[in-house]
């Protein structure tokens, strides 16, 4: 009764216990043999009693209440008489070759996962870093193989940096696609261009293409042109806190132009409260800062105009209904173009040429809000992890994290 309980404590029913554990100040050691009489032969399949040698071959076992386990284990050497070859018999929850539990390799996972550093997760399981780096990611990828779903309705795309290129010194980048259905990261790529894509055999084997709805990206053509080929039926929404931030980068080149003149003394200060006046949205001003804003107005009316264009922008995204919307948008252009401002000539180029999926927001009603929390964490974890040499481990990393 005592050897079945302790069998199943350790997760290992085909061993017997044989001898009394010895207990040290901080480990257990228990000894073991197989329960069989015969075992079969790994290569030809065929029952062998014939066996010449034994050995005991230690092995690591997951602690129990902060002691070190080890396990003995009495192994048998056999003899196939089909095959002529010697093998070693197996145990289940003993990988071959190696000298851990698979019990042990998910304790270090489950401390990889929990603790804050790699020398913590050391001192808790009493191993190398070699070990926690293999029993981790070795257990990440079967874990991120239980996640594989097929695409959701809606996606969102976009791109974070990853690493410093050490060859020619620039910057490598990462390009996460989130289901906002499941709301995780199915997917990671290293690059940023539909070339690198395509190359990605974790992305091309995701079934479920065809059934997605929306496809949410930044103002990238590159990203366009490969959602259109790679989402044939979905519709494409151009995110619009990108269009608010392009806004708003207008507004403040025209800010900085003005005060680069000499005369303009005053807003060169550096405690001049413009620019946080200028790009906060104008729903959300004091009365005082509106007044302020006037006063610079009377004195730069092209500044003014910029301003109204970034307002308008505003209100473009609180109205509601597509019809509604697409008569605003048209609006908009040709309040833009009767400025003939060379700043805003560009800002409505983008308009036109991004119209169709400015407008697509207003059918769908989602941002890349979520895909741009995503690239927070993985920002987070590469923090964390001072860095990461190989892609593979950070795709698996950023897959369990997010999941």
């Amino acid at each position: 009764m005592f050897d079945k309980k302790l069998n199943n404590l350790f997760g290992l029913p085909e061993l017997q216990f044989t001898h009394k554990s010895q207990q040290f100040k901080n480990q257990l050691i228990f000894h073991f043999k197989k329960k069989s009489e015969k075992e079969v032969c790994p290569k030809c399949a065929t029952l062998s009693d014939t066996c010449y040698d034994k050995r005991i071959v230690t092995i690591k076992d997951s602690p129990i209440r902060d002691k070190q386990v080890t396990l003995k284990i009495m192994k048998r050497r056999f003899f196939c008489k089909k095959c002529k070859k010697p093998f070693t018999e197996p145990v289940t929850g003993i990988i071959k070759g190696r000298r851990s539990t698979v019990r042990f390799r998910k304790h270090v996972f489950w401390c990889a996962t929990q603790f804050q550093d790699l020398k913590r997760v050391r001192l808790k399981c009493k191993c190398s870093s070699w070990m926690v780096y293999t029993a981790y990611y070795e257990h990440a990828k079967l874990e991120v193989k239980k996640l594989q779903n097929p695409w959701g309705k809606t996606i969102g795309i976009d791109e974070h940096s990853f690493i410093r290129n050490k060859r020619y010194g620039h910057k490598e980048f990462a390009t996460v696609f989130v289901d906002y259905d499941k709301s995780r990261v199915r997917e990671a790529v290293l690059g940023r261009y539909p070339s690198d894509y395509m190359r990605d055999q974790n992305l091309l084997k995701i079934p479920g293409r065809e059934g997605v709805k929306n496809v949410i990206i930044d103002f990238a053509p590159s990203m366009r042109r490969f959602a259109k080929e790679f989402f044939p039926n979905a519709k494409i929404i151009a995110d619009k806190f990108h269009l608010v931030r392009l806004a708003n980068q207008v507004v403040n080149m025209k800010r900085l132009e003005i005060m680069n003149d000499p005369k303009n003394k005053i807003l060169k200060k550096r405690n001049n409260p413009l620019r946080k006046m200028l790009l906060t949205n104008g729903k959300r001003l004091h009365f005082s800062e509106e007044r302020s804003l006037m006063y610079v107005f009377d004195r730069h009316p092209e500044l003014q105009a910029f301003y109204r264009v970034k307002e308008m922008i505003h209100e473009l995204y609180r109205i509601r209904g597509y019809n509604r919307a697409r008569r605003y948008f048209i609006n908009l252009t040709d309040f833009i173009a009767s400025l003939k401002m060379d700043g805003l000539m560009s800002l409505r180029r983008t308009l036109m040429i991004w119209r169709t999926e400015i407008l697509n927001y207003f059918k769908r009603r989602v941002t890349n809000g979520k895909t741009e929390g995503f690239n927070r964490k993985a920002k987070l974890i590469q923090r964390q992890a001072y860095g990461f040499r190989k892609f593979e481990n950070y795709r698996l990393k950023l897959l369990y994290a997010c999941r």
